[in-house]
């Protein structure tokens, strides 16, 4: 059994990881087996050739090419189906709770307001319109040049995510979104997503929601997937990489307003998230900096 995005390595070398999501592009012929796969997080996996079968305990489906998948959490994947010319592609999407629940709550409003009587379901299968098909298939140059850019890749599972919700064959995820709405986990998400409070550290954060730090760090990450102390770097890096594309601060000045103890911890830290150092980043985006 294969864990993903934990095991995608061993499936495939087209691969894109960051702290919020992986990207996979799978490929299987006839002299593979079948592996029993379970999703450790949520994933959308969208067929490109070829079909997949699911099996569960009280449902069996059939999944053919330019459809979807939505796996939740500790969902199994078994078998894939190959077409006649003996293949099967398929885009893996995996992604934190944090990330899907963060655009529930930015778009609630549009939610409710959108019908759906059908019951939610651990997994379940979705058409593609010519909009959605062309969005995921926009992640595969992201895989191949292996471009881990992990502000565009959340823009692009934004924009993928309200092009399902807009799609008409929307009913069951949009059942499934409801269900984290009227869920308990939203209690933390109105306290923190959308906050415009800039916290120095998890205390204060703990502070703010009357919790001790114990609790609170528990109860977090609980609800979004990464400790508070990822939550808070995360947020950190984002005005960060804000300010070096527009302001005229140098990297010491933003380092310090951003509360990062020391300027080589903060210039290494960022290279690893963005790929690049930030006066490269300043350099190539900002207008100010460029010579």
């Amino acid at each position: 059994m294969l864990v993903f995005p934990r095991d995608f390595k061993k499936v495939s070398q087209n691969i894109l990881k960051n702290s919020l999501l992986s990207l996979c592009y799978y490929q299987k012929n006839s002299s593979n087996k079948n592996i029993e796969i379970v999703f450790e997080d949520y994933a959308l996996v969208f067929i490109l050739e070829g079909s997949k079968g699911i099996y569960t305990i009280d449902n069996h489906f059939k999944v053919n090419k330019d459809e979807i998948i939505f796996f939740t959490k500790n969902s199994f994947s078994i078998r894939d189906y190959l077409n006649e010319a003996n293949t099967y592609e398929s885009i893996i999407l995996s992604f934190k709770e944090s990330v899907l629940i963060e655009l529930v709550f930015k778009y609630q409003d549009l939610i409710y307001k959108l019908n759906s009587l059908k019951c939610a379901k651990s997994l379940f299968s979705l058409k593609t319109d010519s909009v959605t098909k062309s969005i995921f298939q926009s992640f595969l140059p992201c895989i191949s040049t292996s471009k881990n850019n992990e502000y565009l890749l959340r823009l692009k599972f934004e924009e993928l995510f309200l092009s399902l919700l807009y799609s008409e064959d929307n009913a069951e995820f949009l059942a499934f979104l409801k269900t984290i709405l009227n869920g308990f986990k939203l209690d933390l998400y109105k306290m923190f997503a959308y906050c415009q409070n800039d916290f120095e550290n998890v205390a204060s954060m703990a502070k703010f929601s009357k919790m001790d730090i114990a609790s609170f760090s528990r109860n977090f990450k609980q609800s979004f997937g990464i400790s508070p102390k990822e939550w808070l770097d995360n947020k950190r890096f984002e005005k960060a990489k804000f300010l070096l594309e527009f302001s005229t601060k140098n990297i010491t000045q933003i380092c310090h307003e951003l509360g990062f103890n020391s300027p080589a911890w903060f210039i290494a830290r960022y290279k690893k998230r963005y790929g690049i150092t930030p006066k490269q980043e300043q350099k190539s985006k900002n207008l100010y900096f460029l010579s």
